[in-house]
């Protein structure tokens, strides 16, 4: 049996699946306290099961995107090698401390780390703090950055260090510097939560390997992502689109949205596959490089307050409470649904009473449900609008595509989440596309938590010329066995040490699951040459464990 649960902005769903079906659900309200609302879920769907029959354990939280945006976070000292050129300053978080050290472009180390100005750097941490190294080209070399990092573990002592290298393997000094700023910075929130959630689950004799979600759709067990926790934020859209995945994948061009109760996620697929951000996330509008799906939040849900200011009325994006026919005190979308009979959801004359109350003078109250119903869904499709837009201006690098330019134009959209099967049918109409929602579609974010298939990746870079190659990800700079080594030799090297980190982090697969598989992300190769001879070759290839859900899921009957 597999667990999955996904936090929500109003409800924390749980799911119990087996060979493909889905068994049990649970449904309870979000808490101030993340951890008192998955715990009651928890419990209500183990009344369901038998809790030593699970043996695999998924979440989806809101944990660190909750830290950060309530200002949780921890203080972070951040340590900088940015070489020659481009003051990086403006572009952090925070004012970094500035240090010597500098590695070229080809990996090779023009001016060393100062162990000086790391002595004086560490009398200025707080005692018990957290740090961030990050430094230029660290991708083509990581040692200087594991020299600074081990510096400052003799001087200080932090409680933890992240590397700028280890945040991704790819190029782009900012995103990796802002991505070990924010790591660092969420660190210990999330290895309470960790903690809590271990020993929560202990508690409930439940002994199953436990993953928690990351934003590029896959898995990284809990112990692993109290390294890397960054790699969590953005776990709530990535669940709804692995739960449609699992439920009903879209073919061609398509729209998917994930409608609760505070917002709806938008994402566009293509051949059945969601699109990715294209460079990595943005977190507090500083660029990343934490991989996710491309995404768009908006500020429409099933809870959203409508209100008048004047004659004009007001649809979200505010969240005040549930809807008027289910106990709540304000009108609400959910309230509009009912008076239209779009939804059976709740008492209709409360519905009524939630619609007088931003009624205009002789206007009916199904008139007044429909116009808050045009905004809402106008909102929503003007988003939509807007990522098409940018999806038609993002830059190719194929000749093919610019000789053959592919235009996406969605043919059905789908809908889960609570608020999905009243507003996802009127918002496929205004878009004149075909409307799907799955079965157990108010629970599919839960249900893409638990059948994600846990991934990671490498990236090695060979240079033939230097005779070296480097996994930044595993903080590894070596001597090729080969000075004449092959393309095919270099993937087969990354193939090696993507098996060693999946078997560092405890990465297998899963009981009864399809057998996961790895994907290319990367592939270059450049001749070196001097003096109109070529002098080698570099080559980079990054592997990864595919993302995608580990089995396609049967959605139950009234479940």
């Amino acid at each position: 049996m597999w667990l999955g649960i996904d936090v929500g902005g109003t409800f924390t769903d749980a799911v119990i699946i087996t060979g493909g079906k889905l068994v049990a659900v649970a449904k309870t309200p979000t808490t101030l306290d993340l951890l008192t609302g998955i715990l009651n879920a928890l419990d209500e769907v183990l009344t369901k099961v038998d809790a030593a029959a699970i043996r695999r354990v998924a979440l989806s939280t809101t944990l660190v995107t909750n830290t950060l945006v309530e200002g949780r976070n921890d203080p972070v000292a951040l340590l900088l090698m940015p070489g020659p050129g481009l003051d990086m300053t403006p572009l952090s978080p925070v004012t970094p401390w500035l240090l010597s050290g500098y590695v070229d472009h080809r990996g090779r180390e023009t001016a060393p780390p100062r162990r000086g100005e790391v002595e004086i750097a560490c009398r200025q941490l707080p005692a018990d703090g957290v740090v961030a190294v990050a430094g230029k080209f660290s991708v083509r070399n990581p040692l200087p950055e594991a020299t600074v990092a081990g510096w400052v573990r003799e001087l200080a002592a932090p409680r933890h260090i992240s590397l700028g290298s280890e945040m991704s393997g790819g190029l782009n000094f900012p995103r990796r510097m802002n991505s070990a700023y924010f790591n660092a910075s969420v660190w210990r929130a999330y290895g309470r939560f960790a903690s809590v959630m271990e020993e929560g689950l202990h508690q409930r004799k439940i002994k199953a390997d436990v993953h928690i979600l990351k934003g590029d759709g896959g898995t990284m067990p809990l112990a692993v992502a109290a390294r890397m926790p960054v790699e969590t934020i953005f776990t709530g859209p990535a669940a709804s689109v692995l739960g449609i995945m699992a439920l009903q994948t879209p073919v061609g061009d398509a729209i998917s949205l994930d409608i609760g109760g505070t917002t709806t996620d938008i994402a566009l697929w293509r051949n059945g596959l969601p699109l990715l951000a294209a460079a990595g996330a943005r977190i507090q509008g500083f660029p990343t490089a934490v991989r996710s799906y491309w995404l768009r939040s908006v500020g429409i849900g099933g809870d959203s307050y409508v209100r008048r200011d004047g004659e004009r009325l007001l649809v979200g994006p505010q969240r005040r409470g549930p809807a008027m026919a289910v106990g709540g005190e304000d009108p609400t979308v959910t309230d509009a649904l009912r008076v239209t009979e779009a939804i059976t959801y709740g008492d209709a004359a409360k519905a009524r009473r939630a619609m007088a109350q931003v009624a205009l003078p002789g206007q009916s109250l199904r008139a007044t449900a429909e116009e808050i119903l045009t905004v809402a869904i106008g909102e929503i499709c003007r988003n939509i609008g807007d990522m098409m837009v940018e999806e038609a201006a993002a830059p190719v690098y194929r000749v093919e595509d610019i000789i053959h330019p592919v235009k996406f134009a969605p043919a059905s959209l789908l809908g889960v989440g609570g608020g999905a099967p009243g507003l996802a049918p009127r918002v496929a109409a205004s878009l004149a596309v075909a409307c799907h929602t799955p079965r157990s579609a108010q629970v599919a974010n839960a249900i893409g938590a638990a059948v994600a298939r846990p991934t990671t990746q490498v990236t090695l870079r060979a240079d033939t010329v230097q005779k070296c190659y480097v996994v930044p990800e595993l903080g590894l700079r070596r001597e090729l066995p080969n000075t004449h080594m092959s393309a095919d030799a270099a993937w087969e090297l990354a193939a090696k040490y993507l098996q060693e980190r999946a078997g560092r982090e405890g990465i297998a697969e899963a009981p009864g699951a399809v057998p996961w598989e790895t994907e290319r992300v990367l592939d270059e190769e450049f001749n070196v040459v001097r003096g109109f001879r070529t002098m080698g070759k570099i080559m980079t290839c990054r592997l990864q464990v595919k993302p995608g859900v580990l089995t396609a899921v049967n959605g139950g009957e009234g479940i």
